[in-house]
């Protein structure tokens, strides 16, 4: 879809469109700059302030806050962070208050959000949420508080459709932005090359992209490790480091386990997952990415017992990796909670690795869950939308 901008009045060009981005965490920086990149294409002129990481500053918004300042996970991190997340809810009311956007468009982070959609919406803003909340996951019943405080709503998931539109919003699918976007840099044989790679099996090891993932998740991830070696004396492994995380924090873990072969490679995701034969991926957006590009996994997650026992009796889901929930059953192990022990995640890799068959079979599952997952483009007709929607908005 191509937006055809109308030549702008004196007027219209003394008013300058405007729209603020809520981003709070990793995974809604990402998706947010896509957007943010093609809107600045599509209308040079848009002012684009708000709450972000790096990627959104580089794609051309101004930041208010970083969203370093609000990746927390769990009940016990928020009540800690209170007065930091009470102090930025301040600060974007304000700035909302006083400057009025066309627009305000809040990504993923629910909880958080929902309250800025509510004061939004009390001061007759237009509200648009994107990755809008996993109600499919989990409290189900957030979506009809949801669509009070929102005006329309761009899910990333085609089941999601039905589940916004029956609550009683406007929705839209565009397709998920990270088909096309989730691709190495080079096949397989040309990236262990470039990695230096000489064993004979490669695991590839993603602990999550916050401070606490890993506290919480890669000691346990390195025991298995620990396993896998003993099965496999030639076998390498690799740790793709996000960039919010310090590499001295992942090696004062690594110091426990000497014997390991890990190499760290900072910024390559994706050349670490197609790069292995097998993944063990903290669940989230990574497992998606995981399947996107095709390679057999194993997902984990732990954070802390409260709430891990919380989310036991809240999640509504029968699967927490993305991949299973999209099939509709269990293509790739998940190891989550009381299951989340080392031997468990070791068992569950080497099965993968011994089994030709089983390789072949999760790679064909995960080639349907991409097929499902819409056309490459979705971010930027995303932002063609947003483009659209601020012309009717003006008129």
């Amino acid at each position: 879809m191509v937006i055809s901008l109308e030549t702008p009045s004196l007027e219209q060009k003394n008013n300058t469109k405007k729209i603020f981005f809520l981003a709070g965490d990793h995974r809604g920086d990402l998706q947010g700059s896509i957007v943010i990149w093609h809107l600045k294409r599509l209308l040079p002129d848009l002012e684009i302030t708000g709450v972000g990481g790096k990627l959104m500053k580089e794609a051309g918004m101004t930041c208010i806050h970083n969203s370093d300042e609000m990746a927390v996970i769990g009940i016990i991190e928020v009540v800690k962070n209170f007065k930091t997340l009470k102090h930025i809810k301040s600060d974007i009311q304000n700035w909302l208050s006083n400057n009025r956007p066309d627009m305000v468009v809040l990504i993923d982070y629910p909880d958080f959000n929902k309250m800025i959609a509510d004061y939004a919406k009390s001061i007759g803003l237009h509200v648009l949420y994107y990755i809008t909340p996993q109600v499919w996951a989990w409290r189900s019943g957030r979506v009809k508080d949801f669509v009070k405080v929102i005006d329309e709503a761009v899910v990333f998931f085609p089941f999601e459709v039905d589940i916004w539109k029956n609550a009683g919003t406007t929705v839209n699918w565009f397709g998920h932005p990270l088909v096309g976007k989730a691709v190495p840099s080079a096949p397989k044989e040309v990236l262990r090359e470039k990695f230096e790679l000489t064993g004979e099996q490669i695991v590839g090891i993603l602990p999550g992209s916050r401070t606490q993932e890993i506290d919480y998740i890669l000691p346990e991830l390195l025991t298995a490790a620990d396993y896998i070696l003993k099965k496999y004396p030639k076998v390498e492994f690799l740790i793709p480091l996000a960039s919010t995380i310090e590499e001295s924090h992942v090696r004062s873990y690594l110091q426990q386990h000497p014997k390991l072969n890990v190499k760290i490679i900072r910024d390559k995701a994706y050349d670490v997952m197609e790069a292995s034969d097998v993944c063990i991926v903290t669940s989230g957006t990574a497992t998606l990415e995981t399947a996107i590009i095709g390679t057999p996994m194993v997902v984990v997650y732990r954070t802390n017992w409260i709430t891990s026992i919380l989310t036991k009796y809240f999640i509504e889901s029968a699967y927490i990796a993305l991949p299973n929930v999209i099939a509709g059953r269990r293509i790739v192990p998940e190891l989550i909670r009381e299951n989340f022990r080392a031997n468990n995640v070791a068992y569950a890799a080497i099965e993968i690795l011994e089994d030709k068959k089983v390789q072949a079979r999760i790679r064909d599952d995960l080639k349907k869950v991409k097929k499902s997952l819409g056309e490459p483009g979705a971010g930027e007709r995303v932002a063609e939308h947003i483009a659209k929607r601020l012309q009717e908005l003006g008129h």
